[in-house]
């Protein structure tokens, strides 16, 4: 059934706004006029250019990108001293604020894997190496010259929370990109599979984490899964657990960042495998369309809603994909302006 203007309203609120509606949007309630969608839709773009909007990463974004644990995240503290509370609050602000001005200056989806810019403070521009062009506690945004960074893929946020206590995670790395950025389904892994670490010592003694992971590749029942999941997380091995850039491994061995991707996709660099990522723009903003929708109406989505996505996509396309058309288009949308009846 349809929602009414006060039920509309609360709907909008909580979910930009995880909060109750305000004056404007009480007074839109009274006059019966929130549902229009040219009025809907002036009320997003409003709404998202207010304070109250950081609630939409606190809610969405953190949940999305996986941050939601990285303050209790457990760290090897003598292998990485340098995640400290200061240096967690940090990695979550400079994801949130990445978050935010995507949103609030109405980019692409695609400048979520493909932008030339941060936010940094000194703390946090030590992982980047400037720190000597970057001082104080304030976070502020930043100019990158290093075509492998710049969006949520070399992220230190994002890069610690998949990886283990005391090294990196090609397959966790892998897994996430697959999943959180191009919507992807990996299944889990067999329950037999030895985990690396209890690899036969002496068998991989003088092997790579690289060589050791591609190991998992020899047995067939895992093979289909990690050709396609390798090589993304070793493109980005480049990066260290906490997000700094490194030559060799722990092991002492050399990055070997190259790989290919189903299709013929090759790449050396995390900056050649962002190329290839945020060229399957489609995916990358149906991906957010879907978990949007999903977290907009605060249920999981059926077959049913395939029809309403395939529909919101068709708009969000012709606008270049940009982050508030997609917003404002799920909020005007059927599945959002009528409630479910309850079984």
């Amino acid at each position: 059934v349809p929602l009414d203007d006060y039920q509309l309203a609360s709907r909008l609120s909580y979910l930009l706004w995880a909060t109750m509606p305000d004056a404007e949007l009480f007074s839109l309630a009274d006059s019966g006029k929130l549902h229009e969608t040219a009025i809907l839709k002036a009320q997003v773009k409003r709404m998202l250019q207010h304070d109250r909007s950081r609630a939409l990463f606190d809610g969405f974004g953190a949940q999305w990108l996986g941050l939601g644990d990285l303050d209790s995240k457990t760290f090897d503290a003598e292998k990485f001293p340098q995640m400290t509370a200061e240096m967690r609050l940090s990695m979550y602000e400079e994801a949130r604020l990445f978050f935010e001005s995507i949103v609030h200056e109405n980019q692409s989806v695609v400048r979520f894997v493909d932008s030339d810019y941060t936010f940094l403070n000194a703390a946090l521009a030590t992982l980047y190496g400037m720190e000597k062009t970057v001082t104080g506690t304030e976070m502020r945004k930043v100019k990158l010259t290093d075509a492998n960074r710049g969006g949520i893929l070399g992220m230190p946020g994002v890069l610690a929370t998949t990886s283990f206590p005391n090294r990196t995670s090609p397959v966790k790395r892998g897994v996430w990109v697959l999943e959180q950025v191009l919507g992807e389904h990996v299944p889990p892994a067999p329950p037999n599979v030895p985990a690396l670490e209890k690899q036969n010592p002496q068998a991989v003694a003088n092997l790579t984490l690289r060589q050791r992971t591609e190991l998992h590749q020899t047995n067939a029942t895992c093979a289909n899964c990690h050709k396609v999941l390798d090589p993304i997380g070793f493109g980005l091995e480049n990066f260290d657990a906490i997000g700094r850039w490194r030559e060799q491994d722990d092991s002492g061995g050399p990055i070997d960042a190259a790989g290919e991707l189903p299709g013929g996709k090759h790449f050396t660099s995390p900056k050649e495998l962002k190329a290839i990522i945020a060229a399957r723009e489609g995916d990358l903003a149906r991906n957010l369309t879907e978990r949007f929708l999903a977290y907009a109406l605060c249920r999981q989505l059926e077959g049913y809603d395939e029809i309403v996505v395939d529909q919101l996509m068709e708009t969000i396309e012709s606008d270049d994909y940009r982050m508030q058309t997609l917003i404002s288009e799920i909020v005007t949308s059927y599945p959002f302006t009528f409630r479910r009846i309850q079984e």
